[in-house]
């Protein structure tokens, strides 16, 4: 029995011999959770360790590099091996979600140190002791790792549920059709005494053909939804000059990821409006609350440059306290975003 330990140790020796002492470097993009970083490394350096080779915090000849980074709802995970500045051993998995990511490390570990551990583990494999009733009891060593539900934080707030923002700008140009309101000068009397004063003073509303310039910031945030900020004028010129145009801060709801994608959106800000319809200027001029509804069809939605067939109503009440007079204005336009 003895001698069955004895060769078993010289060869536990060799195996050892194929071993390599490998530098952990710190993960990057690990920023998912206060104690996240920390968490990635010590799983990849237990992974180290199930590959026989040895995870030491410096001064090694073969370093490993781990980078995280998010892929729609997935983590991918990217190991390096990196020897005398040039990287000679590459792994990468993809998690779906924080709870696989222990696994996905693993496996890109040892996939990154192949040429190294393949080596110790075919030895360690072939010359293993049997085990004996005598032998020296294995030492099992346990790398704590907190995950960040036991830490207290929100298990919602992590690296999975965090994606890449896509950024447009929208330009568009198109047609509308905008409307004021009805208005009556109750003090008309008091300046003129002819009979046409309210003929002259008085406005109907009125329906007119305009040009509309659309232009739009769209975040979108989520498969299906975007914040937008959205910008509609509209500018007339006939017997009477009219310019009418919102600032709205909104959203959009997509109803697919397709390349083809209709989509509504609503938005809430402030408006202003110049109209020579009114003989008084107090009226001609309004400035207030506005808001607005959009619906469309984006095109090519999954490529950088889109193309955005659209159609908005805008409303804009003059003034902060009446509702009365309300200014608005429909448009159609089409609208290139990149």
């Amino acid at each position: 029995m003895k001698k069955k330990n004895l060769i078993a140790a010289i060869l536990s020796l060799a195996a050892f011999s194929f071993a390599a002492n490998v530098q952990v470097l710190p993960p990057s993009g690990a920023e998912f959770a206060t104690d996240a970083p920390n968490m990635v490394q010590s799983i990849v350096r237990a992974a180290v360790g199930q590959t026989g080779n040895t995870p030491v915090e410096s001064g090694a000849d073969v370093q490993l590099r781990t980078s995280l980074m998010t892929m729609g709802s997935s983590i991918v995970v990217v190991c390096e091996q990196v020897k005398d500045g040039a990287v000679v051993g590459t792994g990468k998995e993809k998690a779906s979600s924080v709870e696989d990511l222990d696994v996905a490390i693993e496996s890109a570990t040892k996939q990154a140190l192949a040429n190294l551990g393949d080596d110790a583990g075919a030895n360690s494999q072939a010359y293993a002791p049997e085990p004996s009733s005598t032998s020296e009891p294995q030492v099992v060593y346990v790398v704590p790792v907190e995950h960040p539900r036991s830490s207290g934080e929100d298990p919602n707030d992590n690296f999975a549920h965090k994606r890449p923002t896509r950024n447009y700008v929208s330009y568009g140009l198109g047609m509308a059709m905008w409307h004021n309101y009805d208005f009556t000068d109750k003090g008309c009397s008091k300046y003129e005494n002819s009979g046409d004063c309210h003929k002259v003073r008085d406005t109907d509303m009125s329906w007119d053909q305009a040009f509309v310039f659309h232009y739009a910031r769209i975040f979108e945030t989520a498969p299906h939804g975007a914040i937008t900020i959205v910008n509609n004028m509209n500018i007339t010129f006939g017997d009477e000059w009219e310019w009418h145009e919102t600032f709205l801060i909104g959203g959009r709801f997509f109803f697919s990821t397709g390349s083809l994608t209709p989509y509504v959106g609503a938005g809430i800000g402030l408006g202003i409006q110049m109209d020579d319809h009114y003989y008084d200027s107090d009226e001609s001029f309004a400035i207030g609350l506005a808001g607005g509804a959009e619906l469309g069809i984006i095109f090519f939605r999954n490529s950088s440059v889109q193309l955005e067939i659209g159609a908005a109503w805008d409303a804009l009440w003059d003034g902060f306290e009446s509702f009365d007079r309300r200014f608005g204005a429909g448009s159609a336009y089409i609208a290139i975003n990149y």
